[in-house]
């Protein structure tokens, strides 16, 4: 009867020693999921000429109070205008991309470097950065990363639709800023090489790069814009520009469209109205507005549906 006992001991020590280890094993599904939340804090820091000790990008983010998707929820990157910052941009947007998690950084001055800037920071690897750091999170949708940029912001965004490689960022969205020249030039998309240089004739973009295929892309622009040049030409900002419709011709031929260049009417839409110009099935769009170096009602309603049914 004693051996009986001491067997059964044994046994059941054995038993509960088997168990933790299978626990221990398992432990990972005990664990809370790395979810990004509007108190999370993202801290990329660059080093360049202008600013050797580092700069630390404040970083805004916004996430919605509904139920979580299945998939996650798409994320937009709101890159500012000139002299904003990224709580103000989130504040712009976030009733018109209420679905979506909005993260917002804010240059350094407040600018974003496309050329002539206050700033010539590397910002297009921080925005590399921050789109792979969107990986550490269980919450979001990795395969809708969306850009949208305003003004000197829409000037960052292309600059990553020329150069950004990332399948992931699936729309680009450019507010106000089409195409300038030092971009495409010479029936060709350009980058610059390793900094911007404001002193040459295309600000130092004279590498010939194609952008990848399948994105979707968005331009909102205004005829009367006075601080961009809608039918292209010099503007304000010390850049030359293409016609805003030439312009959404050549992305949507890099997308793949084969067709000719749609008529200067557009599609009348909306109230306020607004004039589409849609290509390959509406992958590939130009709006053009009557609202200055701004953004109408109608404008906003055709965004927020362009990025809910992508």
């Amino acid at each position: 009867m004693g051996k009986l006992k001491i067997t059964l001991i044994f046994a059941t020590a054995i038993f509960f020693s088997c168990l933790k280890k299978s626990n221990d094993k398992l432990n990972f599904t005990d664990e809370p999921d790395n979810k990004l939340t509007s108190l999370t804090e993202i801290i990329i820091e660059k080093t360049w000429a202008q600013q050797p000790n580092g700069y630390v990008y404040p970083i805004d983010i916004k996430v919605p109070e509904s139920i979580e998707p299945i998939e996650g929820f798409p994320i937009c990157v709101l890159l500012h205008s000139n002299g904003s910052n990224g709580r103000r941009i989130i504040n712009q947007f976030s009733s018109v991309l209420n679905d979506h998690i909005l993260i917002a950084p804010t240059g350094y001055l407040n600018s974003w470097n496309i050329c002539d800037e206050r700033s010539n920071a590397p910002d297009l690897e921080m925005v590399d950065e921050l789109v792979n750091t969107l990986s550490n999170y269980s919450n979001i949708n990795l395969n809708k990363i969306r850009i949208l940029g305003s003004s000197n912001g829409a000037g960052l965004a292309n600059n990553i639709f020329i150069q950004n490689e990332n399948p992931n960022i699936d729309i680009i969205c450019a507010v106000v800023s089409h195409l300038n020249i030092p971009q495409y030039h010479d029936n060709n998309f350009y980058k610059y090489s390793t900094v911007t240089n404001p002193m040459s004739a295309f600000c130092g973009y004279e590498e010939i790069t194609n952008p990848i295929s399948s994105r979707k892309y968005l331009s909102i622009s205004n005829i009367n814009d006075p601080t961009i040049p809608y039918l292209g030409g010099n503007s304000k900002v010390g850049l030359d520009f293409l016609n805003a419709e030439d312009a959404i011709f050549y992305i949507a031929k890099n997308q793949g469209f084969t067709g000719e260049k749609l008529p200067p009417e557009g599609s009348a839409l909306g109230n306020p109205i607004i004039f589409e110009y849609s290509y390959l099935s509406g992958d590939v769009v130009h709006i053009k507005g009557n609202a200055m170096h701004s953004i109408n009602p109608s404008q906003l309603d055709y965004l927020r549906t362009f990025f809910q049914n992508k």
